[in-house]
């Protein structure tokens, strides 16, 4: 289901844009964007999309192509299963305190293959996410038909101001070279007094940096370009005019980028790193959560 009402025109701004049959289409200045599979691809240029999006596909082809695996298949998955715990009691407590059960719109902000909207429908009448790989789209629009997904550049995000009640940003910023600009159009988007929920690997802790040293190689070939802490990614939101009200430290292991997965696999041993952690070294959690109102 895609409601245009949501949206404005990645060419020229105006809002909203009329749905027509396969495409929706700006009354401003005439621009018509096609949707594929009932995805809209809501770019400027779809032509410059592609040319970059083939360009990526070059350099590091398994990243734009390959499934991304389901959470039960990670070497983290006791992890990641605590990083949803997490964000399902944010969640709860957060719309408890503003009288709903669900957010009237709640958007995941770089949905990938959509493995997060599964479980983040509990929580949205209205459900969307937004990628700017179409491959993963289409996946995510396959296990989730019933959310309004849409094809955008975050720089140039095709959403009008303050339409979403819950904006969820999932280990997502810390690909974006831009990030000052991510962060303003997720300030933007937002509705006065949603919440926005960001994730980030917390890789500029002295801890995961000396991880970084021991395999230069990964450094080398990560796709991360920014390697924050809770504290300079807070100010970086605090720069784009949020209010950050709750910083959470999650997931500890081992400095070693081989030896991380492969001991954390088995819960005792992540459920005790989790322990000694949050104990001895508290600020060097391998994920930081971040949640902020405007």
């Amino acid at each position: 289901m895609t409601d245009p009402t949501i949206f404005r025109c990645p060419a020229c701004h105006s809002a909203p844009l009329v749905a027509m049959p396969g495409t929706l289409s700006c009354g401003a200045c005439g621009k018509t964007f096609p949707m594929e599979g009932g995805v809209p691809l809501l770019v400027a240029d779809l032509a410059a999309h592609e040319g970059a999006m083939a360009q990526a596909r070059a350099v590091n082809p398994d990243w734009y192509r390959t499934e991304q695996p389901p959470e039960a298949a990670s070497p983290w998955r006791h992890h990641l299963k605590k990083r949803r715990h997490y964000v399902t009691s944010v969640l709860k407590r957060e719309l408890a305190q503003r009288g709903r059960a669900r957010a009237p719109r709640l958007l995941d902000l770089g949905c990938g293959d959509g493995t997060n909207l599964l479980w983040l429908k509990d929580f949205a009448e209205n459900l969307y996410g937004s990628d700017y790989n179409p491959v993963r789209l289409a996946r995510a629009h396959a296990r989730s038909p019933e959310a309004t997904l849409f094809l955008a550049d975050i720089l140039d995000y095709p959403a009008v101001d303050g339409c979403f009640d819950v904006v969820f940003f999932n280990h997502v910023i810390e690909h974006i070279p831009d990030d000052g600009a991510a962060l303003a159009t997720a300030y933007r988007i937002l509705a006065p007094g949603g919440l926005l929920i960001l994730g980030t690997p917390n890789e500029g802790s002295w801890w995961w940096q000396l991880a970084y040293r021991r395999a230069p190689e990964i450094r080398r070939t990560t796709d991360h370009v920014h390697f924050y802490t809770a504290e300079s990614i807070r100010e970086k939101m605090r720069q784009a005019g949020f209010s950050v009200f709750e910083v959470e430290h999650m997931g500890w292991g081992p400095p070693d980028w081989h030896l991380d997965g492969k001991w954390r696999q088995h819960k005792w041993v992540d459920d005790l790193f989790e322990i000694l952690g949050r104990t001895l070294v508290p600020n060097q959690a391998s994920s930081l959560y971040l949640l902020a109102t405007k």
